[in-house]
């Protein structure tokens, strides 16, 4: 049998060690003459920046994406305690993912011309809707439920992990080589 906490704990291990990695590389950026003072400060003020920037973000990324985690493992025991058999549960999931093939194909567009705040709003709005839908034992309420969950899914996608945004916070990793890989990274 698989021991699944000694495999958290390694990772958890590795992903503390890569980050201590990076903001130590980034600290060891110590200038030399007096001309690169003013840079070195230009540097420092940028840098405290960036830490607050990526501390807001990742606390806000996190909150949303465990929302999202922890409520997944549950949604099938929810709907057959509801006495729903197989086959209306498997509808009910293949609605919420062709209501994703069908949201993300205009979503992403007015994400990119909605702005940031809208689009954290509609996410917020759209997940308790969601999540409130998941008390009602009927059909149709549900269905409406997986629908929303598909755009708030997109929604926290396509706004959260923005390229403008990810570039920057992986413009932080800089030490290590695969800093280009964004998409792998965070």
């Amino acid at each position: 049998m698989t021991n699944y906490t000694a495999i958290f704990c390694i990772a958890l291990a590795a992903n503390v060690a890569v980050t201590y990695y990076s903001l130590k590389g980034s600290k060891n950026n110590a200038g030399g003459s007096n001309a690169d003072n003013d840079v070195d400060e230009v540097k420092k003020a940028k840098g405290k920046q960036h830490k607050s920037l990526l501390i807001r973000y990742l606390c806000v990324y996190l909150m949303a994406a465990a929302s999202d985690w922890l409520q997944g493992p549950y949604v099938y025991a929810l709907y057959s305690g509801y006495g729903y058999v197989q086959s209306d549960i498997a509808i009910l999931f293949v609605a919420g993912f062709g209501s994703s093939m069908i949201f993300g194909s205009f979503v992403g567009g007015m994400a990119d011309s909605g702005g940031r705040r809208k689009f954290v709003i509609i996410f917020a709005l759209t997940y308790i809707a969601s999540c409130f839908t998941k008390h009602v034992k009927d059909f149709n309420v549900l269905l409406l439920g997986e629908n929303s969950q598909c755009v708030y899914f997109l929604v926290f996608v396509l706004h959260f992990t923005e390229k403008s945004l990810t570039n920057k916070l992986i413009s932080y990793l800089r030490p290590f080589p695969w800093r280009d890989c964004n998409q792998f990274i965070i």
